[in-house]
């Protein structure tokens, strides 16, 4: 790692990176396989979880065993696991083969490809400071409304929420490894392994996201990471 970003080092650092997204919601190809600046999306994510990490485990979709062998011989990775149905089956997959010294656990989606390394760094770096969790975050800028379905089966707004008590959350997600293996025992599904912590009453803190760290899910997402790729030089 590098020795400015690199934080205090009382064990080592893993990162899982999930890759076994079927793709349904982008289209015909799954999202982490598309091209991004000449490079495919997950081979973005992978360089830059590489080099805030001690260690890489990738989860990927069930058939992908020779991409899985294939970032093994490219040392973009040092484990692969198959992912389950959900996505926190597939973290549970990956916790499994993540060697018992682990000091701090990191989560990240390959389809947010830009998240930069001072990111990595900074989740990290939260936890090495005490926390059981850190997440990035950004605040939400649009007006956001509670909705329900009403007796006619139209969709009506229900409440109009408190924006300033929201944000929106982001990976990379850094844990205490004890903690988010003990998150994940008898848990269910969630949207994200945050909530599994909040859950047995961890201390999770917010540290400042990028809003250049955009989530890929269709067409679109994937043109604008093009346009901020270009901004982020």
């Amino acid at each position: 790692m590098n020795d400015i970003d690199a934080p205090p080092s009382d064990g080592p650092v893993w990162t899982i990176v999930l890759a076994a997204g079927s793709g349904r919601r982008y289209g015909a190809h799954p999202k982490q396989y598309e091209l991004l600046g000449g490079e495919r999306v997950i081979d973005r994510a992978l360089a830059t979880c590489r080099a805030a990490a001690d260690h890489v485990v990738v989860v990927l979709a069930p058939g992908e065993d020779a991409t899985g062998e294939r970032l093994l011989d490219s040392g973009a990775a040092d484990a692969f696991v198959i992912g389950g149905a959900e996505r926190s089956d597939s973290v549970r997959s990956a916790l499994a083969v993540v060697d018992e010294d682990a000091a701090v656990i990191v989560v990240h989606d390959a389809a947010r490809p830009l998240a930069s390394a001072g990111l990595h760094a900074a989740v990290v770096a939260a936890v090495h400071a005490g926390a059981d969790a850190a997440i990035p975050a950004v605040p939400v800028v649009d007006t956001i409304k509670r909705v329900r379905t009403d007796t006619t089966g139209e969709l009506v707004v229900g409440a109009t929420l408190d924006r300033s008590e929201l944000m929106a959350v982001q990976t990379p997600q850094a844990f205490r490894a004890e903690v988010l293996h003990r998150a994940h025992v008898d848990a269910t599904d969630a949207t994200d392994d945050a909530a599994l912590v909040e859950a047995i009453g961890g201390r999770v803190v917010i540290v400042a996201g990028e809003t250049t760290n955009i989530k890929i899910t269709g067409p679109d997402d994937l043109a604008v990471a093009s346009v901020l790729l270009g901004t982020l030089g």
